[in-house]
């Protein structure tokens, strides 16, 4: 979707555990919607300053078999 961050795919680093998630290979996030940075400059007026946005996205999760 335009006017979106994009979708990403990521794999696994490490697992530990016993858990959930201690099987996943994979992690990806799709559907997203929003969270592109503001347009305003990165610049020395805008130094130390906070900017929230928001977004929302799906997250996929693969494991081996």
């Amino acid at each position: 979707m335009q006017g979106a961050i994009p979708w990403l795919l990521l794999r696994a680093k490490s697992n530990e555990g016993a858990g959930a998630f201690a099987g996943v290979k994979y992690v990806q996030r799709v559907d997203t919607v929003g969270g592109v940075a503001p347009s305003a400059g990165c610049d020395a007026a805008h130094a130390g300053a906070e900017a929230r946005v928001d977004y929302s996205a799906n997250y996929d999760f693969y494991g081996a078999r």
